[in-house]
């Protein structure tokens, strides 16, 4: 299993230069906060933790990991309860709560581009103004 304990201090920086300082953490509780969701999976930690806040970021984040083999994980809510946003090997985890807009709305059509990040509530109270909702909320 591949595994990226730590980032070096150039890396971190280089990702600091992308999403900014304050978006990029390695302390202890952001770690812990993401190793684990609602599963009942082992938590693993990963190496650092990135708030991107548009696909630019994402793009050029991803980008680096791959040209320097660290593994990325997505994270959304952390509600999970498969284990699908635990870091297994480490790396980087991709938080998109930052992400969290209605792109447009095709309300005849009933559909919503949204960013990765929205959670189901704050988009029902945007749609609930147009007399729309999403339902399939697994909660």
């Amino acid at each position: 299993m591949l595994n990226v304990p730590s980032l070096s201090h150039d890396q971190i920086k280089f990702l600091q230069s992308i999403v900014g300082d304050e978006f990029v953490s390695a302390k202890n509780a952001d770690l812990d906060q993401h190793s684990r969701d609602q599963s009942f999976h082992q938590a693993h930690l990963p190496a650092v933790v990135v708030w991107p806040s548009d696909t630019q970021q994402v793009s050029k984040v991803v980008k680096f990991a791959n040209e320097n083999l660290i593994p990325v994980t997505a994270w959304g809510a952390g509600t999970s309860i498969e284990g699908n946003p635990i870091p297994v090997c480490g790396g980087i985890v991709l938080d998109v709560s930052r992400m969290d807009k209605i792109l447009k709305l095709y309300k005849e059509d009933f559909q919503v581009d949204v960013q990765p990040g929205i959670k189901y509530k704050d988009m029902n109270a945007v749609l609930s103004k147009q007399g729309l909702f999403y339902a399939p909320d697994p909660g």
